[in-house]
């Protein structure tokens, strides 16, 4: 198993169908993860391997020193894109105390943030409980089963706009939205309502576990619009977040701190390190090593490059 880490890996993405899939993944195609533990990367001997078993190899290599003191042996992002026709489920994701309470010592939370793509007129997300519901009427609800439209607040998307999603928060992306996350490396999803949905084996509600997650009083945060962030950079607890358009000032690398997950929209994107140079098609993604010491990343004409990492 051997990986040069002084250049980008390209990880194979992969596309999980969904009932509420648009079109602009493909015909069915609800989500692409671009970047996570389980995707997989072809190697220099003609080998291929996972992310999650790279980082266990080559540990501050490939992470960082940030990873191997969040994640040891793990990678430590997760990088989708989102393309719903219909609402997916209302639902609410752990925090890490609580995904270890409920699944065990090794269960990771799920805070993440969004970068809306495109929209269809009309599109909406829901960010949160109705604000002038009490915590005690919210979760009433939760537990009835019938928390629906009514009971949520609900916001106009528009590209360019950003949210940060913290775990505990209820949330749901809208009809004609196609969206980009950059999350922990955790798929922990609780359904609150599948808006009439059928449930099946596969797709079921998750009343208990979301009455354990969820905190009533949270709401997406709008943290920038029109592809700019506020304050330059979104940072939580759990990751980084950055988004280059052509112009703007050469991007630094975080010098053996972090990896990198660097994504293309609206057009092509260039990186250039030290001796190489790779171009990230739009919607895709490449993930860059922590080993790398410096690199420059160029969004062509009408492009944005959407840049992951882990916090200071």
């Amino acid at each position: 198993m051997n990986a040069s880490l002084a250049r980008p890996l390209r990880p194979v993405p992969f596309s999980s169908p969904r009932p509420w899939a648009g079109t602009r993944l493909g015909d069915g195609i609800g989500e692409r993860w671009l970047a996570g533990p389980a995707s997989l990367v072809a190697l220099d001997d003609g080998s291929v391997a996972t992310l999650d078993e790279l980082a266990a190899r080559h540990g501050a290599a490939l992470v960082g020193s940030r990873g191997t003191e969040r994640l040891p042996g793990r990678f430590p992002l997760l990088v989708k894109l989102i393309d719903a026709a219909d609402w997916l489920s209302l639902q609410v994701h752990p925090t890490d105390e609580v995904a270890r309470r409920l699944y065990g010592p090794d269960a990771v939370g799920k805070a993440e943030a969004w970068v809306v793509l495109d929209v269809d007129p009309g599109a909406r997300l829901v960010t949160g409980p109705r604000r002038d519901l009490a915590p005690e009427a919210v979760r009433a609800v939760i537990r009835a089963g019938t928390m629906g439209h009514a009971e949520c607040e609900a916001v106009e998307a528009a590209p360019g706009d950003v949210l940060n999603v913290r775990a505990g928060t209820i949330h749901a992306i809208g009809a004609g939205t196609f969206v980009y996350e950059v999350e922990q490396p955790s798929d922990l999803t609780f359904r609150i309502s599948d808006w009439g949905r059928p449930a099946t084996a596969g797709r079921r509600l998750h009343i208990d576990e979301a009455l354990e997650a969820v905190d009533a009083a949270f709401h997406a945060v709008p943290l920038g619009t029109a592809w700019r962030l506020r304050g330059g950079a979104l940072d939580t607890a759990h990751f980084r977040l950055e988004i280059l358009q052509a112009g703007d000032a050469p991007h630094r690398a975080p010098a053996g701190r972090t990896p990198e997950v660097v994504t293309a929209c609206g057009g092509a994107v260039i990186l250039e390190g030290d001796g190489w140079r790779e171009t990230i098609e739009p919607l895709d993604a490449l993930v860059v090593p922590a080993a790398v010491a410096a690199y420059r990343v160029l969004p062509g004409p009408g492009a944005h490059a959407l840049i992951g990492s882990l916090p200071a």
